[in-house]
């Protein structure tokens, strides 16, 4: 009893199934093609097919769609049988908007535009029917025409689905997007196929993990035709990025200036990978930065380390040496987990015997305080010595009556720096030039002149007095 009972219902699956199929089959159409100029007549063709057996009869085609398609039929055919489907030809208008890419994937494919139904009369006198998309196709003119992405240790030029192997964290990367308007720049019989701008380019670039920081939006503006511009996207792998794979969906889209959609995405792999151990120096500082030859002097070096490996350290290690000077000074068993940073401070002496010129410091981080992990560098100026200003010997003579008053700066002695260890020879001793008999002889003679003067005055203003 339960068998028949299960044959029974197996029977009416089969019997709801039978009605709810069609004896008509119709093939999807697609008008156009990736290639395809718009504004412009297209047409193709569309197969009808009887499924049952039956013959069909007095066939029909009706259209869902919008009349700037300008979708109609053509070349019915009076019947269709089993052993031999029928067709027709469905013609077709592209229009000037018409998208060339889906607006959600923004891959190049046919858009639905409408549906198609194609009624029939069977051989029983019963009616078919069947109900299809009609899609159409044109050219996408906005391309992605070249992807390149410079990071701290590494550079490519990408593909769709490439991957960007052995970055680290903390790396900061710049990803150029160079977008191309495909149309031609002469428009050709009026047709609006060339010559045609995008007022504005949107470009979006997305990350699928927060390791990964992007500046997301920017655009690019009037691209005319035939026309090539770029735009710069930083991309910034967090200082505490896992090992992972982050995938970057570069999307470039925009509409043309009679409003049909364009652009391109692809998508590209960032490849993270973290040492077993990575002590890196995130920072180096040299306080002052500049010092003078005059006088020894020392400088403070602050070294900035973080551990960007997998595990804590506990013998990190950071070395810091001025080969010109022959300094060299090491600090071990520096305990520092996973993420984690910490500075050191290191006191450089500066030879008084230096030479004036620019030093370079060179740093040095560790693992088990022995094996190498990472290595900087940063510049010390040392800047020659000022020379004091000496003033020009000057004598000032003043003149009231007949007595006279003399005042003689002397040039102030040189000092000379040698080197430490260096033997020094005793300064020339010098007499002055007040202590000399020519001083006296000079200065009586100085005395003589100025009494001559006045006494010439004299005897001018007194004839001049007799004369009135």
């Amino acid at each position: 009893m339960e068998k028949m009972k299960r044959i029974a219902m197996f029977m009416v699956l089969v019997a709801v199934f039978a009605i709810g199929a069609t004896a008509l089959q119709v093939s999807t159409p697609s008008l156009g093609g990736s290639n395809q100029d718009r504004n412009a007549n297209v047409t193709t063709s569309v197969t009808i097919t009887s499924n049952s057996g039956s013959d069909l009869s007095n066939i029909q085609v009706s259209f869902v769609a919008d009349s700037k398609y300008s979708l109609s039929a053509q070349g019915l055919p009076t019947n269709v049988t089993a052993s031999s489907p029928g067709s027709f030809t469905l013609n077709g208008f592209i229009p000037l908007d018409l998208d060339g890419v889906d607006p959600t994937t923004l891959k190049e494919g046919a858009v639905k535009v409408g549906t198609l139904t194609v009624t029939a009369t069977n051989s029983s006198g019963s009616q078919e029917s069947a109900t299809v998309d009609v899609l159409m196709q044109a050219v996408n003119q906005l391309e992605i025409n070249k992807a390149r992405i410079t990071c701290d240790t590494s550079s490519k030029s990408l593909d769709d689905g490439d991957t960007i192997k052995n970055l680290k964290p903390g790396e900061s990367c710049q990803l150029e997007i160079e977008v191309e308007n495909k149309f031609d720049d002469n428009d050709r019989d009026n047709l609006k196929r060339g010559d045609i701008e995008f007022d504005t380019v949107d470009i979006n670039v997305d990350s699928s993990n927060s390791d990964v920081d992007v500046d997301v939006d920017d655009d690019i503006s009037n691209l005319g035709a035939d026309d090539k511009d770029s735009a710069l996207v930083d991309v910034d792998i967090e200082d505490d990025a896992d090992d992972r794979k982050v995938t970057l969906t570069i999307r470039v889209s925009g509409r043309d200036e009679n409003g049909a959609l364009h652009g391109e995405e692809i998508s590209v792999k960032l490849d993270i990978e973290r040492l077993t151990h990575d002590v890196q120096i995130r920072r180096i500082e040299v306080s002052p930065s500049r010092v003078s030859a005059c006088e020894p002097s020392n400088v403070n070096v602050g070294v900035q380390i973080l551990n960007q490996g997998r595990r804590d350290e506990r013998e990190a290690a950071v070395e810091v040496s001025v080969p010109d000077f022959k300094f060299t000074d090491k600090k071990g068993d520096i305990e520092l987990d996973k993420d984690d940073s910490t500075s050191v401070q290191f006191d450089v002496p500066v030879p008084e015997d230096v030479e004036p010129g620019v030093y370079r410091v060179d740093v040095r981080s560790f693992f088990d305080n022995v094996a190498q992990s990472n290595i900087g560098s940063v510049d010390l100026v040392v800047e020659e010595c000022e020379e004091p200003e000496v003033p020009e010997p000057s004598v000032n003579v003043e003149s009231q009556g007949t007595s006279t008053q003399t005042s003689v700066v002397s040039e102030p002695s040189q000092v000379v720096a040698t080197a430490q260890g260096q033997a020094q020879a005793a300064p020339a001793r010098s007499s002055g030039l007040s202590q000399s008999g020519a001083y006296v002889a000079l200065l009586v003679l100085a005395i003589a002149i100025v009494l001559a003067l006045i006494a010439t005055m004299v005897v001018v203003l007194v004839r001049t007095v007799r004369k009135k």
